[in-house]
């Protein structure tokens, strides 16, 4: 289990008091039973919670970095302002969007004030700030949405040719995972959900239209069919032991389905099902989506690619 209070004590040094650690981390199992996810408790200072970013900047050693202030998010990069803010008119095109998805009601927050993201492409800088702050190994992205100054520490794990575009899509699909995230509470979310999630949601906020949604769409509607002449990789390969090599793609397919295709009617009750029971066990995939009414894996399955292959 990861810890959040590296993080949190870094926060209330800056803001010279103490932070109250009030309960666990969004993969922590067992104790948020509620499917509605509840209100901040009181008024957050966004003035506040960007100083606290900017003082575990300065206690991590990141100079060069700083920090972009959008509606709802604080980006704290050593990228230039310019590019920092254009991420963030990216990130505030996936709100909208995923909440929609994940049934947020208007009066729901999805965590306290404004979402940190930290954004650290450089390896030196990525691995002193998850050592240093986070207080683990670095081993890719690290969120955690229920702490007082909820964050997402993003290395930007990208081609090294990738365009800023690509790096802005990353960042964003992290970012959507954090709002999944805080929807299923104390679900463990399986990867197959989480990257698919985050992907498709980054994809459709850039624009049904836009050149990044074509690109997925009809990379997804090959997976899907399959090679020629060849077998397409089964439904239940996402969750098996072994992954399809296509895996990434045949997951956002399904999502994009499940979310904002004809299954969204089930799609949160989807994430719900992955909450642990009484005793702390958290259901396969087969049972959760047999809670969450798909019933039938052999006809999700069928109707799934039908749908696909007819976009």
């Amino acid at each position: 289990m990861r810890s959040r209070t590296g993080p949190a004590l870094l926060f209330a040094a800056a803001l010279g008091g103490a932070v109250a650690l009030s309960g666990p981390p969004q993969w922590a199992a067992g104790q948020e039973k509620k499917d509605e996810p509840k209100p901040p408790a009181g008024k957050v200072d966004p003035a506040k919670q960007k100083a606290a970013a900017v003082a575990t900047l300065k206690k991590a050693n990141l100079d060069r970095a700083a920090v972009v202030e959008t509606e709802h998010f604080l980006i704290a990069s050593s990228w230039p302002e310019e590019k920092a803010r254009a991420l963030g008119a990216v990130l505030e095109k996936i709100v909208p969007v995923a909440r929609k998805a994940l049934q947020f009601e208007e009066k729901d927050e999805a965590w306290r004030g404004k979402l940190t993201v930290f954004v650290l492409p450089e390896t030196r800088e990525f691995k002193s700030f998850v050592r240093g702050v986070v207080q683990r190994d670095p081993a890719g992205v690290y969120t955690d949405v229920r702490a007082d100054d909820p964050f997402v520490v993003d290395p930007v794990d990208t081609p090294a040719k990738a365009t800023d575009a690509e790096q802005y899509a990353a960042v964003a699909a992290n970012v959507a995972n954090a709002y999944l995230r805080s929807r299923g509470s104390t679900a463990s979310l399986p990867d197959w959900v989480l990257n698919g999630f985050g992907r498709v949601t980054a994809a459709r906020a850039a624009g049904t239209g836009s050149a990044a949604y074509t690109k997925y769409r009809t990379a997804a509607r090959l997976a899907v069919l399959g090679p020629k002449g060849g077998k397409p990789a089964a439904l239940g390969e996402l969750w098996g032991d072994t992954k399809p090599a296509n895996g990434d793609v045949l997951a956002a397919s399904l999502v994009e389905y499940m979310a904002y295709g004809p299954g969204a009617e089930n799609f949160v009750k989807l994430v719900f099902a992955y909450r642990p029971n009484e005793n702390g066990d958290s259901p396969a995939t087969p049972q959760a989506l047999e809670a969450a009414g798909w019933k039938d894996t052999a006809a999700l399955e069928a109707a799934w690619r039908k749908w696909a292959a007819g976009k």
